[in-house]
């Protein structure tokens, strides 16, 4: 609990006194153990995740999961660490991706690998199938040998592209690196009759993730100790030659006009595309369900291709799958652990996760589930969702494309914004930008590190 107290210090956050081991037996309903689920899925998504804790609900007798939206997952998290001493707290509960480290450290989380392990020796049971998840997904999980959470939704960072501004600008492929993207930028730009700029040739959003993703394609670690899964993270790795080589190429585009800022909303880069301002955006594959339903027939017009990014010299560079996954709480009663654990099973089957990603775009966990319908109706229909899982099996599977594991990445991230408005609209040349927020993030990690000691 001391050990647990102490992060939340580093955090700001505010825990109860008391043993942290969760207060209240069982919780029933309807004479069955229910399971509170919380989660930060809203609209379309929650809609699809209703879809999947119904059909568990119905295909038992046992469990009843009850899903509860907590609003973002920086606020989810804050509650749950609130929630530790109390009734209130879940049995399972949705975070994102970044969170992985703090969650270990907390040990307040019974680690995925413990119920996969208790299937394979329980006669009868029916474990989940881990070879055929996505094993890029276990990767990131994976931490300490154990793998820690389910994955869930699962996104990750895409080019969009108009089709047709690249038809008339006699561009006939997508760019695959950022040199590329600056000579297409150049051919896309177009003037109105008076001299104005009516479309540029690339919208940027700031957000820590795309320099993330882009040192990743060329193969460079983010963090030290392996990207702190050869042991805990010390220092960031962004003032690198590769991160250097991220941040000059952002500021030169803007600069240049090629590119224009779109500011940290990264739905408004996308929304420059689809309304003929830009040429080209950088956005989630997440926002592609949404983004095709929208526009109807005419969504043939926009291209998907993967994230462009300075080359890897010798091949090792590719993607981190971003998204969330499913903790299961220690501070829960046995009985609803165990109906978590049911429930992720049944959410993770190929056929739920093949209508997940139907109604989500999200990537399924399931390899499996990308030819089963209805997701092989919305690829033939939609040919940008096979383009976009192109860019995830060709990565390679190393410590670069696993994804880094810090404890305090959200304050790390905050970091990498302040360095990219420092460059954009402050004056800071990238070098020095990146140096001031490695050395801010590595203070917060050396506070965070202490505190788990």
């Amino acid at each position: 609990m001391r050990r647990l107290a102490a992060l939340c210090a580093v955090f700001a956050l505010t825990l109860a006194a008391g043993s942290g081991c969760g207060s209240g037996g069982v919780r029933y309903s309807h004479g069955r153990v229910e399971v509170r689920l919380w989660h930060s899925m809203s609209g379309v998504t929650g809609d699809a995740l209703k879809k999947i804790v119904d059909g568990f609900n119905a295909s038992q007798s046992e469990y009843t999961v009850v899903p509860i939206f907590q609003g973002g997952y920086a606020d989810s998290l804050k509650k749950l660490v609130s929630s530790l001493d109390t009734s209130s707290m879940p049995a399972l509960i949705q975070l994102d991706d970044i969170e992985l480290r703090f969650m270990v450290d907390s040990h307040a989380i019974v680690p995925a690998q413990d119920f996969v392990d208790a299937d394979a020796r329980t006669p009868g049971s029916h474990p989940a199938n881990l070879a055929d998840f996505e094993p890029r997904a276990l990767d990131y999980y994976t931490l300490n040998g154990k793998l820690q959470a389910m994955p869930f939704n699962l996104s990750g960072p895409v080019l969009y592209y108009d089709r047709d501004v690249f038809a008339q600008a006699g561009i006939d492929h997508p760019p695959a690196t950022l040199d590329e993207v600056r000579a297409d930028a150049q051919r896309l730009l177009l003037h109105n009759p008076d001299g104005s700029l009516k479309r540029n040739g690339i919208a940027l959003s700031i957000n820590g993730w795309w320099l993330e993703q882009m040192m990743a394609k060329q193969g460079a670690l983010f963090a030290n100790n392996g990207n702190g899964r050869q042991g805990l993270a010390t220092k960031v790795l962004i003032d690198s030659p590769a991160g250097i080589a991220v941040l000059s190429w952002w500021q030169q585009m803007v600069r240049s006009g090629l590119a224009t800022n779109v500011g940290t909303s990264g739905l408004q880069s996308l929304l420059a595309v689809v309304t003929g301002k830009s040429g080209m955006a950088i956005e989630s594959v997440s926002a592609l369900r949404a983004i095709v339903l929208a526009l109807g027939p005419a969504s043939a017009r926009l291209g998907v291709a993967p994230m462009p990014a300075p080359p890897a010299p010798d091949n090792s560079g590719g993607m981190v799958l971003g998204g969330a996954a499913m903790w299961i709480m220690k501070g829960r009663p046995l009985a609803e652990q165990r109906g978590a654990w049911e429930f992720l099973k049944y959410a993770t089957q190929p056929q739920v996760q093949a209508q997940w990603h139907y109604d989500t775009g999200y990537f399924p966990v399931r390899v499996s589930a990308w030819d089963l319908e209805p997701a092989a109706s919305l690829h033939r229909q939609y040919p940008q969702f096979a383009i976009a899982h192109d860019q995830v099996v060709r990565s390679p599977r190393n410590l670069a494309t696993a994804g880094a594991v810090i404890g305090p990445f959200t304050q790390v991230r905050e970091y990498e914004q302040t360095a990219f408005e420092q460059v954009l609209v402050g004056g800071k040349t990238p070098q020095e930008a990146l140096a001031t927020a490695a050395k801010d993030a590595d203070r917060a990690i050396a506070r965070y590190n202490r505190s788990v000691r």
